[in-house]
């Protein structure tokens, strides 16, 4: 079947009338087409322009014209850096070192090496090393001789000081302090005493000698310069010389005379409530030291009773335990001299046991004078030291010659001190201290020995506890007051109370132990002429004192 013929294009057109579409402008032109494709041409460019290398010469252009335009002139600089690296040489020098190894031995080299050092002991060590050609190792190794050391150690032991001239080294001021001290030195020997302190050094050195951390050192071992047995030729005065340096101890507690003791003193490392010299307690009042042993006793006991220690560790508490107990039982039944304030020396223990054999012997309570410098100080012997020690005093006399001195530092560390010690003098029984008799007695020993020379006095303590007196009180519309001269008889008035002797404290009264009397009935007491030293300037007169002059103790006990 064939398909219609198509219609008649312009007979549908016309019969269907014009498209609504179609509008009646003319067709455009040549001229037309090519002005349109040219503005789009420069929209184009526009476009692209700020985009080109142009743009920026063109806005510069513009502005150009633009400050023509406005009568203005400007000057663009334009500035350029360039950067030229520049090549540079760097030379660097690099030190190889070889190590060159030394040729091997061709056979055993013995050697001989030797070296010194020093311990902080002050033990100056020499070593050698010796080597020599021995034979097979696992043979060697089963020989105690094949590797060993020899320790040898070289000590020269001082000889001790005799002359006047040898004397004098040590304390330049002892001729005039002692005048008469050259008649008595041909007489004189250099104690066994002395002798013995060097054997029991030389001693400890031989038994520490495998431990060097041990052995005594240098300072301590040369402590002691000389003891010498003087006997005065007229009066036979017995007299033991001693120099030495001086150690400093603070042991000792007395609850009579001071209720409360310093921790700095009884916390220290080496501290002991009892001294050698002790008497009777006197008073109701309690060591202060008792509470804190007691403490200690009570946590040793609860120690001792746990179950399960070791055989040694009873042992040793059950030994602390019977020591606690029997230390404070003394306390309680007895006092004992206070380092911190009482004047006294240490004595070594070498000398225990040979008062029946020397004359010389010093003993506990003997009395003593220490020299250093041109001062004389009296004191006792009240304690027992180290058999290898000499030289060393309480804490109140070291602040005496050195106001530095503390439980840890030595007042003179040169063997610069003198002791004199006069055996045989001490009185029994033991007392409290009384520094007005301690004075006097070894005044009156001074004086058997033709001492102290002329221009040199005996130093006279102050009582330690005595609280300082107030400074007197201006009257208004009165004359100052000021106490009357020795031996007078203070006025009544209003300085009347400024010339009361305040009561020595309990433990520091004379032998009598008489109760201090009271502040009110306490006037001051004339010094007995019978007691008055003769070896040394007058004794300055017992009267209260000024801040410039210190008090005498006991004088009211008298």
């Amino acid at each position: 079947m064939q398909p219609p013929p198509p219609e008649n294009i312009t007979t549908r057109n016309e019969r269907q009338g014009p498209s609504p579409w179609e509008s009646g402008r003319p067709k455009r032109g040549v001229l037309s087409s090519l002005i349109r494709l040219l503005v789009l041409v420069i929209i184009a460019l526009l476009l692209v322009m700020p985009f080109t290398p142009f743009a920026g010469k063109i806005k510069l252009g513009l502005k150009e014209i633009i400050a023509a335009r406005g009568g203005q002139s400007r000057v663009v600089t334009r500035e350029v850096e360039k950067r030229v690296e520049v090549p540079r040489e760097v030379i660097k020098e690099v030190i190889k070192e070889v190590q060159v190894q030394p040729p091997l031995p061709e056979a055993f080299i013995p050697r001989k090496d030797a070296d010194v050092a020093t311990f902080f002991n002050g033990i100056t060590i020499k070593s050698k090393l010796l080597t020599e050609q021995g034979t097979y190792a696992s043979l060697e190794r089963l020989s105690p001789d094949a590797y060993k050391a020899e320790f040898q150690l070289s000590v020269r032991v001082p000889k001790a000081n005799q002359t006047v001239e040898e004397l004098s080294r040590i304390n330049a001021s002892l001729p005039s302090l002692l005048p008469e001290l050259k008649a008595m030195l041909p007489t004189a020997k250099v104690s066994g005493f002395y002798h013995k302190l060097y054997e029991n050094k030389t001693s400890a050195i031989q038994r520490d000698i495998t431990r060097l951390n041990k052995i005594l050192d240098r300072h301590n071992f040369f402590a002691c310069e000389t003891i010498l047995e003087l006997t005065h030729p007229t009066t036979s005065r017995r007299t033991l010389l001693i120099q030495s340096e001086m150690d400093v101890v603070c042991d000792g507690s007395d609850g009579d005379r001071q209720p409360s003791l310093d921790e700095y003193i009884y916390l220290s490392d080496y501290y002991q409530p009892f001294t050698s010299y002790a008497w009777s307690k006197k008073t109701k009042t309690p060591n202060p030291l008792l509470p804190r042993w007691e403490e200690r006793l009570k946590k040793t006991k609860e120690q001792y009773a746990t179950k399960g220690l070791s055989a040694d560790k009873n042992r040793e508490l059950k030994a602390l335990t019977d020591l606690l107990t029997l230390e404070i039982q003394d306390m309680k039944a007895r006092s004992s001299l206070i380092a911190e304030k009482d004047p006294f020396i240490v004595i070594s223990l070498l000398f225990r046991g040979y008062s029946g054999t020397n004359k010389f012997t010093p003993q506990i309570g003997d009395y003593a004078v220490v020299i250093h410098g041109d001062k004389m100080y009296p004191a006792i012997c009240g304690d027992y030291g180290p058999t290898q020690k000499m030289g060393e005093a309480s804490l109140f006399m070291a602040k005496a010659i050195n106001p530095q001195a503390t439980p840890y530092r030595r007042p003179e560390s040169d063997l610069k001190v003198t002791y004199l010690i006069f055996p045989g003098t001490a009185e029994k029984p033991n007392n409290p201290p009384n520094l007005d008799r301690w004075y006097e007695k070894c005044a009156t020993y001074l004086k058997e020995i033709g001492a102290p020379g002329s221009g040199h006095e005996l130093h006279r303590w102050p009582d330690p506890f005595k609280k300082p007196e107030p400074p007197p009180v201006a009257v208004t519309g009165q004359a100052a007051v000021t106490p009357p001269p020795p031996g007078s008889t203070p006025a009544a008035g209003p300085g009347a109370a400024l010339n009361v002797q305040p009561a020595s404290p309990a433990g520091t009264a004379s032998t009598t132990n008489a109760a201090p009397s009271s502040p009110a009935k306490s006037t001051q007491p004339a010094t007995p002429a019978s007691l008055a030293p003769t070896s040394v300037p007058s004794t300055p007169p017992v009267a209260t004192p000024s801040p410039s002059t210190p008090a005498t103790q006991g004088s009211t006990s008298r």
